[in-house]
């Protein structure tokens, strides 16, 4: 991820540039946090580095308030202990949602991953899988259009039953 003019996108193509924009996107976080993937790379979402600059915000400004839809566990967490210790540990600021089968809308964003922060910084992978995609720093008309996506999205999800079964 190379050094780019203000407000400009700034395109992802893998972990590194992946890391580093999650980790600029967390460091200004200062309210809301709202997530949406239908996969789980460990490398990315169980990093340390970004697991600890999600605690950090967290203990810092306990008003946070993170969003995540995600698949249903079982798909993920042996493979991201960190994102589920996480969870256990900050169960008022971080809300895990999976989606109800056949209750998402058929939208072919549902294949992207997107990551909105305060309500206009957007992260958005449209391959997931390889974690290519595009960071955003400043607000653009896409980012409202995924945050009403992601809105709709979590009201048609509920928390994940196998956490439950975790306590978390």
């Amino acid at each position: 991820m190379a050094d780019h003019a203000p407000g400009s996108m700034i395109l992802l193509n893998g972990l590194d540039d992946s890391r580093k924009a999650g980790l600029a996107m967390l460091d200004g976080m200062r309210r809301t946090l709202c997530l949406y993937t239908p996969l789980l790379r460990p490398e990315f979402y169980d990093d340390p580095d970004i697991l600890t600059a999600i605690r950090t915000r967290v203990v810092s400004q306990p008003k946070l308030r993170l969003q995540l839809v995600l698949p249903p566990a079982r798909e993920w967490r042996s493979a991201c202990p960190g994102l589920l210790r996480l969870a256990d540990r900050l169960t008022s600021a971080l809300m895990l949602r999976t989606p109800i089968p056949g209750e998402l809308p058929d939208r072919p964003e549902l294949g992207q991953a997107f990551v909105i922060v305060d309500e206009r910084v957007l992260l958005r992978f449209i391959d997931p899988r390889r974690l290519l995609g595009e960071y955003q720093p400043e607000p653009v008309d896409r980012t409202k259009e995924l945050l009403d996506l992601f809105r709709e999205i979590w009201n048609r999800s509920q928390p994940d039953p196998d956490l439950g079964r975790l306590g978390i």
